[in-house]
């Protein structure tokens, strides 16, 4: 399914086998929105402590993943002039 051509070696499924194995982040606020019986409800009985432990999470997470982004927009390009593009050869 992921086998371009463009990695002989088998990068590709490497790379999805990585992307699989990582485990999801246990977040706080997550497990807190996942307890409530209906969608769309939020939790109101919590201590204010949980409650801002909760939100510091998740602003942290998103600070980070805005950071993670941003430094992945700016990598340098990759030439492909030298790579065999198997998939879409002529």
């Amino acid at each position: 399914m992921f086998n371009t051509g463009l990695y002989p070696d088998g990068g590709i499924e490497i790379l999805r086998d990585c992307l699989v194995a990582a485990a999801p982040l246990d977040l706080l606020g997550m497990r807190l929105l996942q307890t409530c019986p209906q969608p769309g409800l939020y939790p109101t009985d919590l201590p204010r402590e949980t409650l801002k432990e909760a939100v510091s999470e998740i602003v942290d997470y998103t600070g980070r993943c805005t950071a993670v982004a941003r430094r992945l927009s700016h990598l340098a390009p990759i030439s492909l002039i030298t790579v065999p593009v198997l998939g879409f050869g002529l």
